[in-house]
């Protein structure tokens, strides 16, 4: 028997289960509430970002710090070429320091320094009793490292600095916990030493370069034993350079050390750096100190000025004195 195929589209129609159907008010409800959670999500992202910002400092960047480091600059050699010693490592966190700066906090650096008028010149015996309440000034800027150094950083100074009629006075309290200096001549500024650039003629300068009216001193403590305190000259020359100063100079030295460091005390007479001084009178002045941690070397490991942009080859970063 046969049977004729059955419709089964007409069979089920009508009978297929029946899909509720969704109003579309209630699509519209979903999708505002989805982007009002996505418009909470991003306010409350915004409101942590401005919560960090407000309360963590802006940090240097290493790069940035040794960069700095970098443009300083040795002092010259006595044949006045270009010093091939380079940065050294970026720069140390400060060390507990010995002596007299273990406790008491350095005076702020100034790039304005003065000096005040003497009745009576200071003994030259590297004693700091006489200076009494004379303004002091800090040279904590680090201006050069050579590849020798460590990226310890143990040295610190304070300075103040005088005049009369005759000769410019300083006395420098240096803290150093390793005393190395075996130099004497134009190779002093490569163990612990002061050093000052001065311009005699800011007034008088066209350009940043170096010009016979720039000097450079470098005074140094000795061993603090049986090599004694000696100053040596360099100066300016009409190319650019710094030389061996060809005449011969009267600066008086004297030092003493204190076990944590040493006291240096010097007279620089005028004429030696060409000046005629009288009150109110400005020249260029940089207060630098060498430091060589390696006692028996003859090396410049970093150097510290009270000028932080000081460079050995421009004058007008070297700061101002004025004759009180």
């Amino acid at each position: 028997m046969s049977h004729s195929p059955s419709d089964w589209d007409n069979a089920w129609q009508g009978l297929e289960p029946q899909q509720p159907r969704q109003p579309r008010g209630g699509y519209w409800i979903a999708l505002a509430a989805a982007a009002f959670l996505l418009v909470a999500v991003v306010a409350l992202g915004y409101y942590v970002l401005q919560q960090r910002g407000a309360t963590e400092p802006d940090l240097t960047l290493p790069g940035e710090e040794a960069t700095a480091v970098a443009e300083g600059e040795a002092t010259a050699p006595p044949d006045g070429a270009a010093t091939t010693e380079s940065a050294g490592p970026g720069i140390a966190p400060t060390v507990t320091l010995p002596g007299a700066f273990a406790t008491p906090q350095l005076p702020p650096p100034a790039s304005d320094v003065v000096a005040a008028r003497l009745d009576s010149p200071p003994a030259i015996d590297g004693d700091a009793a006489e200076w009494g309440a004379l303004p002091t000034y800090s040279s904590p800027h680090i201006v050069f490292t050579g590849n020798g150094w460590d990226g310890t950083d143990d040295l610190a100074a304070s300075w103040q600095v005088a005049w009369d009629d005759d000769n410019l006075y300083l006395i420098a309290n240096v803290a150093d916990d390793i005393h190395a200096q075996s130099q004497t001549g134009n190779q002093t500024f490569r163990g612990d030493s002061v050093e000052l650039q001065i311009d005699a003629d800011r007034a008088g300068d066209f350009g940043p370069t170096i010009s016979p009216d720039d000097f450079q001193l470098t005074l140094s403590p000795g061993n603090l034993a049986d090599l004694p305190p000696s100053a040596f000259r360099f100066q300016g020359v009409a190319d650019g350079s710094m030389l061996d100063a060809t005449t011969p100079h009267s600066i008086i030295v004297a030092a003493r050390g204190d076990g944590g460091g040493y006291v240096l005390e010097a007279a620089i007479p005028w004429r030696d750096l060409g000046v005629t001084p009288s009150p109110g009178l400005v020249i260029g002045l940089a207060v630098n100190v060498n430091d060589n941690d390696r006692p028996g070397s003859a090396v410049q490991e970093m150097m510290k000025s009270n000028m932080a942009g000081r460079r050995f080859g421009d004058p007008t970063t070297w700061g101002t004195l004025t004759l009180q």
